[in-house]
């Protein structure tokens, strides 16, 4: 097998069985956050008992779920540990549609990556304890306890999910309120706002029936909702998005959805900071707050997965596009260099990039003791040093607003700057 085709089916492999990854993080999304809450609960009875008794009757009377068949108490209840407990049922709500999402994602996996990988730690496994078992049998009286718990290892080993995919799983809960929610219409309206207003300004006067000839691109697209008001506008709109976590959560609400509130979710139930009150905790957010079914026929949706650079430096998506919004995204980079070329690369002569959001480096401090190179390379530049960078990689700044209420800080809102650039013929050209 030559090198390259060996390369390429490693790198397949190693993205089915992250994709089996994030699967497993749907799935033990109840398990890890119930024992969460449950270390709350042995910490309240770890209290001595006049302190439980003090917090027995403290706050306001909690709110019932609004679904039907309420696994938690049916009549109003208060306290700290009746809100744990109103919380572990609020977590199998939000596991409920979490499973709908994987079941619906397994068929993309075919066969369990992970099934091969536990049965082959366990074979590993097996194979130095049957390795062991000739060379101390005669000491099995002095060591019968040890090889008693090396032996009860017979079923196949699963991994641990950690904090961190399950903060990935929370963070796409909270989400579904910003993309998907009423509750989430103010956000919406102020970020993807402006970045919706700047493609009405230069295409809207195209009738519905034409508009779809107009291509637009929204690189890290999340749960999909820009990319979706784009095409609800009749444009022609591909979301691209590299987390599966994402991913697997869009493809559901966007192609599964089929009435309007159909989920209710409760995003904020996993941490107990800085809440005026329980019911604010245990508030229900419904979703969505519009069918994604219903767009112009005159228009195409589609959304791609993978890295942004990789998807669209290919030949053929060379001045494909007539419009990039990136809301959100910009600071995803490690080499932000790369960004600014392959939207170059999109963009025909005249055509138009949309950006919204801070530049909250996400690799930032990455490189640690690895020297900042290679996996750790992350290239953090201020928002004046980037606008001077626009013209060198072949843009022309229009418009740049500022939203962030600090004028030294970009990052003491949700959002700051949001910016419009025609793309310019660049040197090479």
């Amino acid at each position: 097998m030559e090198a390259g085709s060996a390369s390429h089916e490693e790198e397949q492999r190693l993205e089915k069985l992250h994709f089996a990854n994030v699967l497993k993080a749907f799935d033990d999304y109840l398990p890890y956050c119930l024992s969460a809450n449950d270390a709350r609960r042995r910490s309240f009875f770890s209290l001595p008992r006049a302190h439980q008794q003090l917090l027995a009757d403290v706050g306001q009377p909690l709110a019932l779920p609004e679904l039907p068949n309420a696994r938690s108490s049916t009549s109003q209840s208060r306290g700290f540990k009746s809100r744990l407990e109103e919380i572990d049922d609020r977590m199998r709500r939000n596991a409920d549609l979490l499973s709908l999402i994987a079941d619906e994602s397994r068929g993309f996996l075919g066969p369990d990556p992970l099934a091969d990988e536990e049965e082959a730690a366990t074979e590993d496994s097996q194979a130095g304890h049957d390795s062991n078992r000739g060379a101390n049998s005669s000491n099995s009286s002095s060591n019968g306890n040890h090889s008693l718990g090396s032996s009860s290892k017979t079923g196949r080993k699963r991994r641990k999910i950690s904090g961190h995919e399950i903060d990935k799983i929370q963070s796409t809960l909270k989400q579904f309120v910003r993309d998907w929610s009423r509750e989430g219409e103010p956000e919406r309206s102020s970020v993807y706002g402006p970045l919706m207003d700047a493609v009405a300004n230069r295409y809207g006067k195209i009738g519905l029936e034409n508009r779809g000839h107009v291509r637009v691109l929204v690189p890290g697209a999340g749960l999909g909702r820009l990319a979706f008001e784009y095409a609800a506008e009749g444009y022609s709109c591909q979301g691209n998005e590299f987390s599966f976590y994402m991913l697997l959560a869009s493809h559901y609400i966007l192609n599964k959805s089929s009435q309007i509130d159909e989920h209710v979710i409760y995003p904020f139930v996993h941490s107990s900071s800085n809440w005026r009150t329980a019911d604010d905790m245990l508030r229900p957010i419904r979703i969505p707050d519009v069918l994604p079914s219903s767009l112009p026929q005159t228009s195409e949706f589609s959304m791609v997965a993978g890295e942004f650079c990789e998807v669209y430096s290919k030949p053929e998506e060379a001045r494909a596009w007539h419009v990039v919004a990136t809301c959100f995204f910009i600071d995803t980079a490690k080499n932000v260099l790369r960004y600014l070329e392959t939207l170059n690369h999109v963009l025909p002569i005249g055509g138009h990039w949309m950006n919204a959001g801070p530049l909250l480096w996400h690799f930032e401090n990455s490189g640690n003791s690895r020297g900042g190179s290679g996996e750790s390379l992350s290239i953090e530049l201020t928002l004046d040093e980037l606008i001077q960078l626009l013209p060198k990689m072949g843009f022309e700044l229009e418009v740049s607003t500022r939203f962030a209420p600090d004028r030294h800080d970009l990052c003491c809102s949700e959002f700051a700057d949001t910016c419009r650039c025609s793309r310019l013929c660049m040197r090479h050209c």
